[in-house]
Order: structure tokens, then sequence, then C-alpha cells
């Protein structure tokens, strides 16, 4: 007796869009949707979860007893030149909503991993010039209808969620100025909000907010002020004009004090000597009005940013009670080293504490205002000797990646490595700021591995008290972000490839699955139809690719602990991609025999002839 699985739909390409089988209408996400996205499980609605940026599920069908049964259910591999996913997916009404390397965008069933439409900007490969590290995407926005995509040649385009075909599709500045976009965007209110990449080639960083229907630009706030601003002094000369802080991850939202908080990256260039001042606002993070964009407050962990220390891991926020005083914070942990506590409402420093073990470009941080106190011996001369080691290195004791955070334990995950580098100044005379978007760096740096501690760690740490709570340390680097339960459970991923589950209480790993690749993405979870999921994105990208070369990979992998029986009907063509005229019906127009032979099988491809036609 034989079983047969039936294929519904066929592959309709719309555009940029290739839509799978019938689209059908889910409702449309609305600004009230996401502020109140703590209680919903079903769904992940923006970069964060919520705009708190919490990663906190209140779900606890999986929990520490049983997350050894966790199992696969289905793998979509989202192609092109798998060049890795660093992306958190998005989850609305049964739909996940993800990115993928040259800012392609996936619609994928959530409870089969049948792709329902999937979207390719046509980035250019002369933009690839001015990408730092890599074709990265880290996520999508969704609001009312659209989904939201920045791209590697610095455009935000809006797509219809349902089919995938665009909306709008706006240049937010001129990417052969050096810039792009790499982070997922911001929507709230009637708004999406974008940053911009770009600090290794001069740029100026900024954020800017559109009508979230329409795309029109409402306001653009710039991270290094202009003359007559506050802090234009803290830049030499017009240094401030290619001074670098980028907004190259996603932002936070507190809608009661209507504040949007976004992390900045680097100084640029990355000689120092160049632009001697405390160069506000990058390394930072700054506090702006939703509505205007006008910054409220600012606040630099490397004030002169000699390393390379971007600020960018998003932001995390949250009541927390300190020294017996109930605190509105924001947490934060950098790249150079030291994790913060910040008061959220006007940007007071409460305290800072080191995680990476044998910090050297400081001796520590001032208690009363967390400056730090800088070691002169760990800043190069203009022309001068390699110094090394530098710990942290400039990859960071953590990146870009999220952090997560248990809102009832006050407890908060991160990753954190221990590398070191050697950093070497040019002479001040070899480089010059860009014209045309050129690489501005003015130094050369050398990746180092320290024998004293392991490379990679995972930390738990104790918000109120202070304090540690267990390290899980690997040979490797961490690269991933985490996401925490209700039920007591941490997920994140290693540069083995391993998807993890670890005891929240303990550290203790439960549960491992080899994905084939680094998980460099963000692990979500969601519950449908009284079946709780844990999403993966696997593949090794960005920073990682400047140390190792395989292996390289682009899948998404959903776990469950018991995964729902196969069906019989799938809603798409099993995920295949047809080369147009490739299998024509019989007596239809195909491409092979009327001369477009494949490139390497026997002939060269010949554009002039005409396809067999049908008589």
């Amino acid at each position: 007796m034989k079983s047969m699985l039936t294929i519904a739909g066929v592959a309709v390409a719309v555009g940029g869009t290739v839509a799978l089988g019938a689209a059908v209408r889910a409702e449309p996400v609305t600004y009230e949707d996401i502020s109140n996205a703590q209680d919903n499980t079903s769904e992940w609605l923006t970069y964060g979860r919520t705009y708190d940026g919490h990663r906190y599920v209140p779900l606890d069908q999986i929990t520490p007893e049983n997350v050894g049964g966790l199992q696969p259910v289905w793998i979509v591999a989202t192609g092109g030149e798998n060049r890795g996913l660093e992306a958190t997916p998005l989850v609305h009404d049964g739909v996940i909503y993800m990115s993928a390397d040259e800012s392609r965008v996936f619609a994928i069933d959530a409870k089969t991993g049948v792709i329902k439409w999937r979207y390719d900007p046509e980035v250019s490969e002369e933009a690839e010039r001015v990408y730092c590290c890599g074709s990265n995407n880290r996520g999508v926005a969704l609001l009312g209808d659209l989904v939201y995509v920045g791209t590697m040649d610095a455009r935000l385009i809006a797509l219809n969620k349902d089919t995938g075909e665009v909306v709008w599709d706006t240049p937010v500045i001129d990417w052969q100025q050096g810039y792009s976009i790499t982070g997922a965007p911001l929507a709230l209110k009637d708004m999406v909000l974008t940053g911009i990449a770009g600090g290794e080639f001069g740029i100026r960083g900024f954020v800017k907010a559109y009508d979230a229907a329409t795309g029109e630009e409402r306001w653009t706030t710039y991270t290094i002020p202009g003359p007559g601003e506050p802090g234009n002094d803290t830049w030499p000369g017009d240094t401030w004009q290619n001074g670098g802080g980028p907004t190259w991850t996603t932002g936070a939202f507190d809608p009661e004090l209507n504040l949007v908080y976004w992390n900045t990256g680097n100084a640029a260039p990355w000689n120092c000597r160049v632009r001697e001042g405390d160069n506000q606002w990058t390394a930072a993070t700054i506090a702006m009005d939703a509505d205007s964009g006008e910054i409220a407050w600012g606040f630099q962990y490397t004030p002169w940013d000699c390393w390379d220390y971007d600020a960018v891991s998003t932001p995390v926020l949250a009541g927390v009670t300190i020294d017996g005083q109930e605190r509105q914070v924001l947490m934060h942990h950098d790249k150079n080293g030291f994790f913060y506590v910040i008061d959220r409402t006007n940007g007071e420093f409460i305290y800072g504490e080191p995680i990476v073990p044998g910090i050297n470009w400081a001796k520590g941080l001032d208690p009363e205002t967390g400056r730090p106190d800088v070691n002169p011996e760990m800043i190069a001369q203009s022309g001068g000797p390699e110094i090394a080691p530098i710990i942290p290195s400039l990859e960071g004791a953590i990146d870009w990646q999220p952090l997560a955070y248990d809102p009832n334990a006050q407890h908060i995950f991160f990753m954190s490595n221990n590398w070191a580098m050697g950093y070497r100044f040019w002479e001040e005379d070899k480089f010059a700021p860009p014209t045309e978007g050129e690489w501005y760096l003015g130094a050369d740096y050398q990746e180092y591995l320290r024998p004293d501690v392991p490379n990679g760690a995972f930390i738990a740490w104790d918000v109120p008290n202070r304090r540690e709570l267990w390290r899980l340390e690997s040979d490797q680097p961490f690269w991933a972000g985490a996401l925490v339960t209700e039920s007591g459970l941490v997920f994140t991923g290693d540069n083995h490839g391993y998807a993890l589950a670890i005891d929240a209480g303990s550290g203790e790993i439960l549960w491992h699955f080899p994905t084939g690749s680094p998980i460099a993405g963000s692990p979500v979870s969601y519950e449908i139809d009284g079946t709780q999921y844990v999403l993966f994105p696997s593949g090794m990208g960005g920073d990682l690719t400047f140390y190792y070369t395989e292996p390289k990979a682009g899948n998404l992998i959903a776990f469950a602990l018991e995964p729902p029986s196969p069906p019989t009907e799938l809603a798409g063509p099993a995920n295949l991609q047809v080369l147009p005229g490739s299998l024509p019906e019989i007596g239809e127009p195909g491409h092979t025999l009327g001369g477009r032979v494949m490139e390497g099988y026997g002939y060269p491809p010949e554009e002039a002839k005409e396809p067999v036609k049908k008589e």
C-alpha cells in the first residue's frame, strides 16, 4: 500500500517576491498589541519580544525536568549564499517573519515550516564594498499589515505581510557614502524607526523615524552633535563630520516616559589620536523623545573610544529594587567588559561591574559617575608599535547579541567572551577622512586567544545584588542571543553549533542539539494549538567569518517536546523554488532547448536565442 503526500499550491513570482500558494490575510498588528505583548504567548511581535527587551516568555510546557525530550519538528533552509543567520524571528497569527543574509525576508508557517513567500530586495553587488562585517540582517518589524526590513544598501522597505509585495521602498541615505542597515527596525505608535551601520567608513550616525504607512520621514536624530549643539566641543575641529557613532542594532522603548533608547557604536577612525576628546555620543546610550527625536540624555560607556568598543547590544529596561530603592533602570553589557545599570529616567549611573577577567584597558569605573579610569599604556601611538594584549578585544565581551531578563527573579543572562587583541595605529599622514565611503580606520588589529581563561562564557547575573550567579565556559566564543522562560530555562547557542537549554538557577546544560553550524542568531519561543515551540536560527555569519571558514549555513530549526503528526497535505510546494523555464509543461516555453543552456553544462548560455515555443 502506498501513501501519498499532496502538495497544494504553486510558486508565483511577484517582482522580487516569490509567493508560494494563495495568500491568507492575517489580522493587523497594532501598537496596542505590541505594547501589551508580555502575556501573549502565541506571538513574538517585536525584536525584544516586548518594548523593554526582556526576551522573557511566560511559558512552562517545556521545563527543566522534560527539556531533554525536545525534538526537531522542521527545518527551513534560507538558501542564498549561506552567509549566516543573525536574526530574531518574529511570530504573528501562526506565521514567522524572518530576515536572512542579503536582507532577504521569509514568511513561514509556524507549525509546518512551509514557506509562504520570500522576498529579495536585490541589493547590488557593488554595495558590498561598504559591508563592514558580512551581509548581516538581524530582523524585521511588524505594524499594521506591513513587514519592515532595512537593507544592506541603506533602504527601508515595507512589505505586505500576507503576500510579500512591496508597499513602499525608501532610501534612508546614500549607501555609497559608507552606510548600510543591518539591525531590525523598531515599530511604535504609527512610526517605524531604523538605525544605521558604517562606523568603519567614517559616517555620522543617526536614528530616523518614518511614517509607518507611507514611508515619509518624521525625524532624524544624529548621534554626534553638530556645531552649536551640546557636546560638539568634545570633537576637535571637523572630526565630528566623520566621527562614527553608528546605530546598527535595535532600540528599546518606554511608553510611559515616551523615550526611545538606542545604543551607539564606535568612534571613527579607530586611531583615536586624531580626535582627542570624549567624542559624544559614541559608545553610548542615548534617550530620545519618541515623537520628536530630541535627545533627553546620554550616557557614555567608553568616552574617547580608542579600542572600537561599540556599545550596541540592545538595552534592557526594568523596575529593580537596588539598595532598598525601586529604580527604573536600563541594563547593558558592554564590549568594554563591564556590566552597567543606569537610571533610565535621567541617565544617572547606578553601578557597573567587571565581567571579563583581567580587564586592562581601564583600571575600574568611578563609583559615582561610571566614567572609566583609563590605562594610558593600553592606548597605541600613531606610527608606534603594537600594543598588546588589550583586554577585552574589539570583538568585545559582547557585540550586538541581545540579553534575556527574568523580571520575577530579576536575573539577566548574556554571553561574555574573554579574547584579547593587539592594536597598532598608523602614521597620521597615511589615512584621511573618506570622500566616497572608503574605509576609515587608521589602525590594524590582531585577535588573540588567552591561555589563562577559556575564550567563551555565558553569564547569569543577579541585578539587585550585583553579583554573578553562574558562568558557563567554552573553548569557543559565544555569538548568540538569549531567551528565558517562566519555567526556569535559558536558551542560547554556541560556536560549536549546539542549541542549548540551560537551567536558569544552576547553569547546568540540560539539553543540546547539534545544528551543524555555529549559532549566531537569537532563539524565540511561542505556543500554537497547545504546543510550545522553540526556534533556533543556525548559521555562522558576521565577525565569526573573520576567524572561521566553515561550516556555513542558514537554517531555521523548530523544536518541540511532542512534535505534531506530519501533515498529509502541505500548504506549499515543499519550499522548492523552481528555476524559471527549467521544468515547463509539454508544449510550454522552456529555456534549455532555446539556447540558454546552464553555464558549466557543456555550452555557455546564449541569451540571444528565442526559447522553444508552443506551436
